[in-house]
């Protein structure tokens, strides 16, 4: 699912632009929820969003004022500013845009820049993990991620740098976690409360894993056998086992 708000002063340039992306998205048979704001208090007061379609010149508060303040606050969703003139694309700079559309909106375009974008969310999302934080959305890269644990409801991204906790199931990121084609990241759940990345076991036994950086977790005895094929399964789909 594509999360998609759209920011446009003008209510009938709004429902426009708005009716043309459902329109596209839909013909593309790309799930999506699109949500339309008349300005940018209200769009700071949600969750951040995949895409982003911003009218540069509002009232009261600009596009280019809107995304500097959606920055300091951690969102890195992809900005498409619509403007009347193309002057501003040096002013926005500092807020890295994917890309500007020039009014009246082109559909053909519109749809471009839209299937652009999709396609590289959905290439990204393969290869990392996405934690809400609040209103704030962070992608954390398979190849960081050491292990997942889960204490009390929430769970904890362990990384070699740090820990990042949010709340979620296990049970939601296992599916998309260990799929084998994820060579070199490929996760395995070893214990209810423990997903690991098999790229960052050094060895393990009966009781625990121990990670390249010196952790050790618990491996479930009767998760033991499977994970050990798991593992070597692994190792010679990445060439190092002969």
């Amino acid at each position: 699912m594509i999360r998609i708000a759209v920011c446009e002063d003008e209510q009938v340039l709004l429902d426009e632009l708005s009716g043309k992306v459902s329109k596209i998205l839909e013909q593309h048979s790309i799930a999506y929820n699109i949500e339309s704001f008349r300005n940018g208090s209200a769009l700071l007061a949600r969750e951040a969003y995949d895409i982003l379609l911003l009218d540069i010149e509002m009232e009261p508060m600009d596009g280019l004022e809107l995304a500097g303040k959606l920055r300091m606050r951690g969102d890195d969703s992809r900005l498409v500013f619509i403007t009347a003139h193309q002057q501003y694309a040096v002013d926005a700079y500092e807020v890295h845009p994917f890309h500007y559309l020039v009014k009246p909106v082109d559909s053909e375009k519109l749809e471009t820049v839209l299937l652009q974008l999709c396609d590289s969310l959905h290439r990204e999302r393969g290869r990392a993990v996405i934690v809400r934080q609040g209103t704030a959305v962070r992608r954390v890269p398979l190849e960081q991620i050491l292990y997942l644990e889960v204490l009390d409801r929430k769970i904890y991204l362990h990384t070699v740098e740090e820990t990042v906790p949010f709340y979620g199931k296990l049970e939601d990121l296992e599916p998309a976690l260990t799929r084998p084609e994820l060579v070199p990241d490929s996760f395995f759940r070893c214990h209810r409360s423990y997903i690991v990345n098999l790229r960052h076991v050094q060895l393990y036994d009966k009781n625990e894993i121990r990670l390249d950086n010196e952790d050790c977790i618990p491996l479930s005895k009767r998760r033991y056998k499977s994970f050990g094929l798991a593992f070597m399964h692994y190792l010679k789909e990445r060439g190092d086992v002969f």
